[in-house]
């Protein structure tokens, strides 16, 4: 008997035992299925996090501010560094090379009004490059541009918290407003991300509860002072960390006469931080419920021992004529292993089907709760399953397959005499 009759062999014992191989099957189909979900959500709400990290825009950043030297010699050194300028982002720009966007940045709090409308806000004054930076997403009109730092201009970008206090409903762009004692003209809007609510809403609010103008414009009309409060970095993606860290540490020191009047605070080390510590989650509950699905595989195991030392009794004279007409043990005990691989595996792809199911139906309920929570098919945890499905009928198979192969043929006929 060749390997494909052995398969349909075990195909037919199915089909001619329903009811036991429905039992039998039961437990394979229950962990497998239970390995697919949980794989599946697990990776959907890791997925989801990683999406939500990605989305704050703080990973592979880097805030450098402004602060009193912490050296006895403070007063004079002060009088040796000028602070940080613009001056520090060109020097930056030239020697950084891992450096993607820096934008430097002045920050005022101030009273703005539109109409009949007024509330206390932030001036962010900036560079184009602060909005790529942090993944700030325009919703109408346009960003900064290096026009507008060039020429001092007065113009404005909302955040779409201000637009919709100070505008309500209306078009803001094209409109001016007064911002402090200077009148500006609204040239963009910005767009809010939308966040997963499980995950605590946006996360951007701070964003759009500002209005971002040219840098240039900043220091002239509310800073009164060439000072940069605080500059804002991002290195490239395919950049050490660390090394990027040094690298822009060692060149302000330098620039600010060994005068360490700056702070670097780390975000992009602080963001990796987190995102190894939610794959190290990841990794344990996937261990957990790898575990707890493996108990029913085993019980499922078991059932398909029972099954098929079951049906070596019932088989008994056909093994024994088999074996009188000269087949070899290894030809009977490959007949009745691949038999049992073959209803494990069916049991798997039928768990397969149902762990599919439980997805789209946790995607549906996510969705009548108004959650955009997607749970899509862990490739992992599916040929984990079926491996586990396969690894189980070939271990529960060893000992049926070996009783049936080494029966005697004499004993085995002559039961049925």
């Amino acid at each position: 008997m060749n390997i494909l009759e052995s398969i349909l062999g075990g195909l037919q014992s199915i089909w001619t035992h329903k009811l036991r191989s429905a039992l039998t099957l039961f437990g394979i189909v229950v962990g497998v299925a239970a390995v697919v979900a949980m794989f599946s959500f697990v990776g959907g709400i890791s997925k989801r996090i990683m999406e939500d990290f990605d989305q704050l825009g703080f990973d592979n950043v880097f805030f450098i501010a402004s602060r009193p030297p912490d050296n006895p010699d403070g007063l004079a050194s002060l009088r040796v560094s000028r602070g940080l300028t613009l001056r520090d982002t060109e020097i930056l720009r030239e020697e950084i090379p891992e450096i993607r966007w820096l934008c430097p940045t002045v920050a005022a709090h101030v009273v703005g009004r539109a109409g009949n409308q007024a509330r206390h806000l932030e001036v962010f004054a900036a560079t184009p490059d602060g909005f790529p930076l942090l993944k700030l997403d325009l919703g109408a009109g346009r960003l900064l541009t290096w026009t507008d730092v060039d020429s001092h201009a007065r113009v404005a970008v909302l955040g779409e918290i201000v637009k919709e206090d100070l505008f309500g409903d209306r078009n803001a762009v094209g409109e001016e407003m007064l911002v402090g004692n200077q009148r500006l003209t609204v040239v963009g809007v910005l767009r809010m991300k939308e966040f997963s609510q499980m995950f605590g809403g946006s996360g951007q609010e701070e964003y759009h509860e500002r209005i971002y103008i040219p840098v240039t414009t900043g220091i002239h009309y509310y800073s009164g002072s060439k000072d940069i409060d605080y500059f804002a970095v991002r290195i490239r993606d395919d950049a050490d960390i660390a090394a990027a860290y040094e690298s822009i540490h060692r060149t302000l020191l330098r620039e600010h006469r060994g005068v360490e009047d700056f702070h670097i605070e780390n975000i992009a080390e602080q963001i990796a931080e987190a995102i190894e510590g939610v794959e190290r989650i990841t990794q344990t509950w996937n261990m957990i419920l790898s575990s707890i699905a493996t108990v029913s595989l085993l019980v499922g195991g078991l059932g398909l021992l029972s099954v098929l030392i079951i049906s070596v009794n019932e088989r008994l004279r056909e093994i024994g004529i088999r074996k009188a007409v000269g087949a070899e043990d290894r030809a009977i005990f490959q007949q009745f292993i691949i038999e049992s691989v073959t209803i494990s595996v069916v049991g798997g792809l039928v768990g397969l089907g149902v762990g599919a199911g439980l997805c789209q139906l946790i995607t549906f309920a996510a969705a009548q709760m108004d959650q955009d929570f997607i749970i899509t098919v862990s490739g992992k945890g599916s040929i984990l399953g079926l491996s586990f499905a396969i690894a189980v009928g070939f271990l529960f198979g060893l000992y049926p397959a070996l009783k049936a192969s080494r029966l005697d043929p004499i004993s085995a006929i002559s039961r049925y005499a």
